[in-house]
């Protein structure tokens, strides 16, 4: 018999926003169809209800309202409502390509079947902007004991993304309601101290980045995430380098106020950074430095080649119906 997978998509005033209805559809639009779907209501003040509501018809869809606790706190909630083999989650704004679980399942089953101690799969994520237009791809190819990897960067670019069996949140635990934000990189550290982690290498979600998510809120992202560290850090082999952790951190963050064209403030955490450790230092922070030299025209011009030729290298490689054909 097909294991069951349960999907968990927490919202808050998600009908407001704008996108929960596609989100919700294109769980249901899944050609994977053994799973349950819990919608986790955290407080909303709109008509998030109402969207819901359309949806009970459907004997795999549930609703569960709780008073507002923020994301970790929904996702366990409807993680302990659950009963299904594989835990997905789905954000509010995130969309699947219709045989997202599909590849997910099939990937376990012909790639994992002979190894035991796999904990996640994830798959790549095409990035769109609130209207829907794609912004950009992202996808790792690291794979197994990705543990250390891990620590100096989250390369599960979307929470949206994973596959989780259950009986491993059973032995590492939920999600930490203490933080709220990098919630989910700290749950994957705690997965793959433990377990081996996969990519499936397709664009099987659309990411939505726009400046209504918490991650736009640089600073408060910035301070979950040395939270995280610290954490981590606690229990890392001794082998780790602190400092270069912590340089990597900012680093890091600094790609983002580079993305929202605060190139000041990118220069600072990247110098910051630096300072730490120069471990850490890539292609691209050398790369985009020198961009951030030459104004906002210059950057956004560089960022159409860019996206251009990713669109036309996954053109080539899947064709003109795209990898979900």
């Amino acid at each position: 018999m097909t294991a069951k997978a349960s999907i968990i998509c927490p919202t808050f005033n998600g009908a407001s926003r704008g996108y929960l209805k596609e989100a919700i559809e294109s769980v249901l639009d899944q050609s994977f169809t053994n799973y349950e779907l819990f919608v986790i209501d955290d407080g909303s003040t709109d008509g998030t209800k109402k969207v819901c509501e359309k949806y009970l018809h459907d004997s795999r869809v549930n609703y569960i309202f709780q008073q507002h606790g923020g994301p970790a706190r929904a996702r366990n909630t409807g993680v302990k409502a659950s009963s299904g083999e594989f835990i997905c989650f789905s954000d509010d704004d995130d969309i699947w390509k219709p045989n997202k679980l599909q590849r997910q399942i099939d990937f376990i089953h012909n790639e994992l079947s002979n190894v035991p101690n796999w904990g996640m799969v994830f798959t790549w994520v095409e990035l769109i902007d609130s209207q829907g237009k794609i912004l950009g791809y992202r996808g790792h190819h690291q794979k197994g004991s990705i543990y250390k990897k891990l620590l100096f960067e989250n390369i599960i670019d979307a929470t949206s993304s994973v596959l989780i069996r259950r009986e491993v949140l059973e032995n590492v635990g939920l999600l930490d309601e203490s933080l709220e934000s990098s919630e989910d990189w700290d749950m994957w550290l705690r997965i793959s101290k433990e377990y081996l982690i996969f990519p499936v290498k397709e664009y099987l979600v659309q990411h939505r980045e726009h400046k209504n998510r918490i991650s736009f809120d640089n600073e408060k992202v910035f301070h979950y995430e040395k939270a995280v560290i610290a954490k981590a850090l606690a229990t890392a082999p001794a082998d780790i380098s602190p400092r270069a952790i912590y340089a990597s951190c900012y680093m890091n963050r600094s790609i983002s106020y580079f993305a929202a064209d605060q190139y000041q403030q990118f220069r600072e955490m990247l110098t910051k950074g630096a300072k730490l450790s120069l471990k850490p230092i890539r292609l691209e922070h050398i790369l985009l430095l020198f961009l951030s030299l030459f104004g906002r025209r210059s950057v956004h011009l560089c960022r159409s080649v860019k996206r251009l030729v990713q669109q036309r290298m996954i053109t080539h490689r899947y064709g003109d119906l795209g990898p979900y054909s």
